[in-house]
C-alpha cells in the first residue's frame, strides 16, 4: 500500500510540475517578450522618423515652389526702362516691376541675410535708387544659399548692370542648414 501511496504521490507531483512552467521555459518567454515590444518599439522610431523627414522634405518643397513662383511673377513682368536699371549679382538682385494689387511701379529687391533668411526690398513709388527708400522684409526662412545668374541672349553671366534686364534669370536657392537641399529654376523675362 505504501508503493501504491508514494506512487500516486509521484504521479501528483509530476502531473504539477508538467502544468507550471520551469525556469527556462519562463526564461525564453521573457526573451521572446523583450524581442517583440522591442522590434514593435524601433518599428514605430522608425516610421516617426520616416514621417518627420518627409514632413520636412514636403515644408522645404512647398518653400521653394513659393519662392520660384514670386521670383517668376515679380521678374517676368520687370520694367525696361533706362530710368530703371535692372542690377543683380551671384547673391541679389534689384529690378523694378508692375506687380500685380498695386497701383505704379514697385521696386523689389532680393537677397539673403546672415540669419538664412530671404529679404524682399519693397518700395513705391520706384524712383529707381534701389538703396535709399524702401522696406525689407522677410520672404523665406532657412535659406542657406541664394545663386543668381543671368542670361544674355548668348551665354550665363554672375552679375547684370544695364537699363534693359536679361533674357532669362536662373534662381538657385537651397534650403536647409541640416542636410540642405538645392532647388533650382529658370526665369524667362519677357520683356527685354
Amino acid at each position: 500500500m505504501a508503493f501504491l501511496h508514494n506512487h500516486s504521490i509521484t504521479q501528483s507531483l509530476n502531473h504539477s510540475a508538467r502544468r507550471a512552467l520551469t525556469l527556462i521555459e519562463l526564461m525564453i518567454a521573457m526573451a521572446i517578450l523583450v524581442t517583440i515590444t522591442g522590434s514593435t518599439m524601433l518599428m514605430f522610431r522608425g516610421i516617426t522618423q520616416t514621417w518627420r523627414s518627409g514632413q520636412l522634405r514636403t515644408e522645404r518643397y512647398q518653400q521653394a515652389r513659393l519662392l520660384f513662383d514670386l521670383f517668376a511673377r515679380e521678374l517676368g513682368s520687370c520694367v525696361s526702362q533706362a530710368r530703371y536699371p535692372f542690377v543683380g549679382t551671384e547673391e541679389e538682385v534689384f529690378f523694378v516691376s508692375v506687380l500685380a494689387g498695386r497701383s505704379g511701379l514697385v521696386e523689389r529687391g532680393y537677397w539673403l541675410s546672415g540669419e538664412h533668411e530671404l529679404m524682399c526690398h519693397d518700395d513705391e513709388p520706384a524712383d529707381g535708387d534701389y538703396e535709399a527708400t524702401g522696406t525689407s522684409e522677410v520672404c523665406g526662412t532657412d535659406v542657406v544659399e541664394l545663386n543668381l545668374s543671368y542670361f544674355d541672349g548668348t551665354q550665363w553671366v554672375t552679375a547684370w548692370d544695364d537699363s534693359s534686364p536679361p533674357k532669362a534669370v536662373r534662381v538657385t536657392v537651397t534650403i536647409g542648414a541640416q542636410k540642405p537641399e538645392s532647388f533650382e529654376t529658370i526665369v524667362y523675362v519677357p520683356t527685354s
